[in-house]
């Protein structure tokens, strides 16, 4: 039998989740955020996330939220038409992604203190290379935001919030990028 070492319980200062392990993981497995977002609980402090909100923050919170939710609602039908394909890694790729969209989401919600709205369906294609197109432009679109909410936030939890989510967004264009050369070296 295989020698364990010691279980840790950390939180994730992006989304809060606690995630258990021996080492922080290298990437949240909710949010996508990276390990070193993650501190160990005994050192979490709740009153960090206890602060006023400037105008200008909120109404980027509430954007972002809009688009976190729009992405989760794409990713949610692309997933499905994936599924409905037999396509397995389209499948797992489109759920991984919503279920981080929706996290970031949960996250903003808890900034803005206000209940999730219901998802709105939105439509996708039935073609993993159309998904995979417009999921880049997607997130070309939310990194683009997030930044200038970077600039814009005069508070510094809300900054590495979304200096955070651009980081994740990123990984997820380049993910695409990724995809969409495949196609290209295919043809």
């Amino acid at each position: 039998m295989k020698k364990l070492g010691k279980i840790k319980v950390f939180r994730c200062k992006i989304c809060r989740d606690p995630y258990i392990g021996e080492e922080p993981p290298s990437r949240c497995p909710f949010c996508g955020a990276f390990g070193c977002y993650f501190v160990l609980a005994e050192e979490w402090n709740p009153s960090e996330f206890i602060f006023e909100i400037s105008d200008i923050s909120e109404t980027n919170l509430v954007a972002a939220l809009e688009l976190e939710l729009n992405n989760t609602a794409f990713y949610l039908c692309a997933m499905n038409s994936a599924k409905a394909k037999g396509d397995e890694y389209g499948f797992a790729k489109f759920k991984a992604l919503k279920k981080v969209e929706n996290e970031h989401a949960d996250a903003i919600l808890k900034f803005l203190k206000i209940k999730k709205p219901q998802l709105k369906p939105v439509a996708c294609s039935e073609d993993f290379k159309k998904n995979t197109k417009e999921g880049w432009k997607r997130e070309d679109r939310a990194i683009k935001a997030y930044a200038k909410f970077v600039k814009e936030a005069s508070e510094p939890q809300l900054k590495l919030f979304f200096e955070s989510l651009v980081e994740i967004e990123t990984d997820h264009l380049d993910l695409h990028a990724e995809n969409i050369k495949k196609f290209y070296e295919k043809q």
